[in-house]
């Protein structure tokens, strides 16, 4: 009988190569999320092989997986700056700055290296498949013991900023690894629901930041065209004020006292 950990590893086998078609044939923001977040889950099931088994033997994987997620994130980064932009109305400051040309150039190569990235896929799934197999039940319960009490010491109030992406990871990796452990119940994780949300808003706080590091990257503000000065002074009161909100929301959630058993 399979274990958790090799169910869940199947699946994310079979999501890898369907999100990737998919973005072949969309290339639109809804199916990139989605390949980014199964190579997230995947990168997850090798941070967490590389506590057990030697490090330098997958190696080659987590390098592999690590250069896909960054070559998806920066059209994925480009995607949600258009989004933001267009919602906002600042259509200046996109089609200087962050046009459809050079979103449809960075899919196009992101296709064109699609092959390749199967390939890779393929080589990463055959270096963890016997480590999958080999792995003890027992071991990724207590892993996902540890980093469940790991958040639970990170989540309390007055929590540094600087902080926060760091613990919406160690969340998601907690999130992830909930899955590999047998339950009693399918309600067997109490505080599923906050800790889900707290990474949700920490996520939403974070796409802005990136926004705005890329505006101060661009120098936007340095733009001899008036329309652009005028856009970029609205857009970053804007942003302000939305980041001054999220992070509101993030104080307030880690505020919250967890549920207890």
């Amino acid at each position: 009988m399979q274990t958790p950990l090799e169910k869940y590893f199947a699946l994310r086998t079979k999501n890898l190569f369907n999100h990737l078609h998919d973005f072949e044939l969309n290339g639109d923001e809804g199916s990139m999320h989605d390949l980014r977040v199964e190579i997230k889950k995947m990168r997850a099931v090798l941070k967490f092989l590389r506590t057990i088994y030697p490090k330098q033997q997958l190696k080659k994987p987590s390098h592999l997986l690590r250069y896909i997620f960054q070559t998806a994130g920066a059209i994925r980064e480009l995607q949600l700056l258009q989004i933001w932009l267009r919602k906002s109305q600042h259509e200046v400051i996109l089609s200087t700055y962050y046009s459809d040309q050079k979103l449809a150039f960075m899919i196009d190569q992101f296709r064109i290296n699609s092959m390749q990235y199967k390939e890779d896929f393929k080589d990463i799934i055959t270096s963890c498949e016997e480590y999958i197999r080999s792995t003890n039940e027992i071991l990724a319960e207590q892993y996902f013991v540890d980093l469940n009490a790991q958040v639970e010491k990170y989540c309390r109030r007055n929590l540094p900023i600087t902080e926060w992406h760091n613990l919406r990871k160690l969340i998601k990796q907690r999130l992830y690894s909930y899955n590999w452990v047998t339950h009693e119940s399918d309600n067997d994780d109490p505080n599923f629901a906050y800790f889900h949300k707290l990474q949700e808003s920490i996520g939403l706080w974070h796409d802005l930041e990136i926004i705005k590091e890329s505006f101060s990257q661009k120098q936007v503000w340095l733009s001899q065209n008036i329309e652009v000065q005028k856009e970029f002074a609205a857009a970053w009161e804007k942003l302000e004020s939305s980041i001054k909100q999220k992070e509101k929301q993030v104080e307030d959630l880690l505020a919250k006292q967890l549920l207890t058993d």
